[in-house]
């Protein structure tokens, strides 16, 4: 089953037939929609909450992964907003990156000896699932939407955007854009066998790249042309790849 993880721009994503499961995990009480999109049943998770409530740092993202791994997902694509930090990250372009960076601290990131897991290590050479990866390039290619196929992404504490100074070490790290939300989403999908991919839209210059303050108004604008956009490139994602 595919799982789609949503996070601001999403909150008024339609699903057919959508049902609300509040469930609780040995990691607290979650919530997800179950319900049929492009033909197929899915499970889409708002990682913030529909109301947004949970700031980067506070997302439960153990709760979150362990309802979706019980709901029977077994791909996960998910959506963030990030600041781009090279030229195939200009505002208004779109990433599937195929690297992590993880700059946070104190998060809950392993289910690790908790809830019955064995403790055992995960191999996250390649964070994001290559075949996943291949399936929404291929649909982007379908619809002619120029989609950049790798990059390194930077994850952040949040929810303070990033200093100057914090943009240019993370530029001479390698990275290629910025975010707050894919880790430990990510590794904790891992852990729990799901394949997990993520599909970036840039809405701003990361701090420091260019002379104007962040206008958050534009970043708001940016992001709402970006989601419908995101919304025809998943439709196609799921209408040409069977995950049931």
């Amino acid at each position: 089953m595919l799982g789609l993880v949503f996070g601001s721009g999403f909150e008024n994503f339609e699903l057919v037939d959508c049902r609300t499961q509040r469930v609780s995990t040995p990691f607290g009480e979650t919530e997800y929609d179950l319900g049929v999109f492009a033909d197929q049943e899915i499970v889409v998770l708002h990682r913030h909450g529909k109301d947004h409530r949970f700031a980067p740092h506070q997302i439960p993202s153990r709760a979150q992964m362990w309802a979706m791994k019980e709901a029977g997902v077994t791909d996960i694509i998910a959506v963030g907003s990030v600041g781009g930090m090279s030229a195939e990250n200009a505002p208004g372009h779109f990433t599937v990156p195929d690297q992590i960076v993880d700059y946070t601290a104190g998060r809950e990131c392993t289910y690790w000896g908790e809830a019955g897991m064995p403790c055992a290590h995960i191999d996250f050479t390649r964070p994001f699932d290559e075949n996943l990866r291949q399936k929404i390039l291929q649909a982007a290619q379908d619809i002619k939407l120029y989609v950049h196929n790798k990059g390194t992404y930077a994850c952040t504490q949040g929810p303070r955007l990033e200093t100057a100074a914090e943009v240019r070490r993370m530029i001479m790290d390698g990275c290629d854009l910025v975010g707050m939300t894919a880790m430990p989403e990510a590794a904790l999908a891992r852990e729990l066998g799901m394949r997990y991919a993520l599909i970036c839209f840039s809405v701003n210059w990361a701090a420091g790249l260019v002379d104007d303050a962040l206008d958050f108004e534009a970043i708001k604008a940016s992001m709402n042309h970006s989601v419908s956009t995101l919304v025809k490139l998943l439709t196609q994602v799921a209408q040409t790849n069977d995950f049931r």
